[in-house]
């Protein structure tokens, strides 16, 4: 009887002393994934099989068990060579975008592997590193941030700055009036860099940049005794204005950035 590509995998990976929560980790894909590989309930994607013949350290003809229909060629049907053919072409392909250096890019991601056995793979949501030991590397040291100055820092300056100010105003005791306005500043500086990064005007925080302002204006107000809060009320009505302006520009970067990301799956096919 022949062997199923469900069963051959699960031989190989039994001899190879792995678990199917060890593949799983390896190719970033639920364990629930490779359990019904193996109970050929469904199949891998032609373009995992270069990645999970590497980690059995097998060749994919082996995997696929080409080298045993080899010789019984002559009892196979003309469909199932031709299916063979198409698969093979698929997965040279799919291994002509393997460098020198190991890097292989596919539909999960991009998967950086060196010599000595460590990765690191790159999905749409994070990074996951491992070592040469089979180690997880903490994620948190690859990952990209998204700020030039983080919203510890910007906080801590808005503390040093309350502080001078209360002790440097002391007039009325306006520093520590109007000082503490300088953490909602810091707030919206922050969410700065987060519409920058995201190229989304609206995650600018306007409204906290909006109440900062108002409280701000007030309290000067009061202090040189002309109008503040009683007359900058209207900087409210700005912040519906904001999104009904930028909303729907932020919508068309979106489908803008999705267009650019539908030609370059194109370009790549």
């Amino acid at each position: 009887m022949n062997e199923t590509f469900g069963q051959r995998l699960s031989r190989i990976r039994k001899e190879k002393g792995m678990t199917q929560e060890d593949i799983a980790k390896r190719i970033v894909i639920s364990p629930q994934a490779v359990s019904k590989w193996e109970n050929d309930v469904s199949s891998p994607d032609i373009l995992v099989l270069s990645s999970l013949a590497d980690i059995l350290g097998v060749s994919v003809d082996e995997l696929l068990g080409r080298e045993e229909s080899a010789a019984s060629s002559s009892n196979n049907s003309y469909k199932e060579e031709k299916k063979e053919e198409e698969i093979k072409s698929e997965v040279v392909d799919d291994e002509e975008r393997i460098n020198e250096e190991g890097v292989r890019i596919d539909h999960t991601g991009i998967h950086i592997h060196d010599k000595d056995g460590s990765h690191v793979d790159i999905d749409s949501h994070e990074v996951h590193a491992t070592d040469h030991k089979g180690q997880k590397v903490d994620k948190k040291k690859f990952e990209h941030s998204k700020h030039i100055i983080p919203l510890g820092s910007l906080m801590g300056l808005a503390i040093i700055g309350y502080i001078l100010m209360g002790l440097l105003w002391t007039d009325q005791g306006m520093g520590w009036k109007t000082g503490w306005t300088l953490f909602l500043f810091a707030i919206a500086f922050d969410s700065i860099f987060e519409a920058i990064y995201n190229r989304k005007i609206c995650a600018f925080a306007y409204p906290v940049f909006i109440v900062a302002i108002y409280c701000l204006l007030g309290f000067l107000g009061l202090y040189h005794n002309f109008p503040g809060f009683g007359f900058y009320w209207f900087l409210f009505l700005t912040i519906p204005a904001f999104y009904m302006i930028f909303g729907p520009i932020d919508k068309n970067i979106l489908h803008s950035k999705d267009e650019d990301e539908d030609d370059d799956d194109e370009d790549d096919d």
